[in-house]
């Protein structure tokens, strides 16, 4: 897998490669005082190849090693281009609503903590770039990656209380 993380109070982003994300950005975290986070990471078959294809693209904006100078957004095309395999950090209130778009739909905080995504473009319970379809068949949203199943009703519950 190919991970993005970025230093909390700083604009620099690790894009690297490891089978472990979560062990590999322990690794990294210890002696570095800046806290780590997770934009993103990309499933592939060929991490290698695609790693250093993604160095190429950034290589004007290379710092030390692996570490790029990009704003977060920076990331986000090159997640969506992957699609199913492409993936944004997930936090754990994933469905507070933080607020209402200009058609009244909720907005959610926490599917990605550096960019405005809706649940159409990426899955808020995994985080994959396949979003959530609407199936006429069950009247509920569906996510092609991690098989959820949801109405969102709870939402209207929440905003109830």
């Amino acid at each position: 897998m190919i991970y993005f993380f970025i230093e909390d109070t700083d604009e620099k982003v690790k894009i690297g490669r490891a089978k472990n994300i979560e062990r590999r950005r322990k690794g990294l975290q210890t002696g570095n005082p800046r806290k780590l986070l997770l934009l993103g990471w990309i499933r592939t078959d060929d991490d290698v190849r695609l790693e250093k294809k993604i160095h190429q693209h950034f290589s004007n904006l290379r710092g030390i090693g692996e570490w790029f100078s990009l704003d977060p957004s920076d990331i986000l095309p090159i997640l969506e281009h992957f699609g199913i395999d492409g993936f944004v950090g997930t936090t754990d209130d994933s469905f507070e609503v933080s607020g209402h778009d200009r058609d009244g739909v909720p907005e959610y905080l926490g599917v990605w903590n550096w960019g405005d995504l809706e649940w159409n473009e990426c899955c808020p319970f995994c985080g994959s770039f396949c979003g959530m379809h609407f199936q006429d068949a069950s009247s509920m949203y569906h996510c092609l990656n991690c098989d959820t199943l949801t109405t969102f009703d709870f939402l209207s519950h929440q905003q109830e209380e």
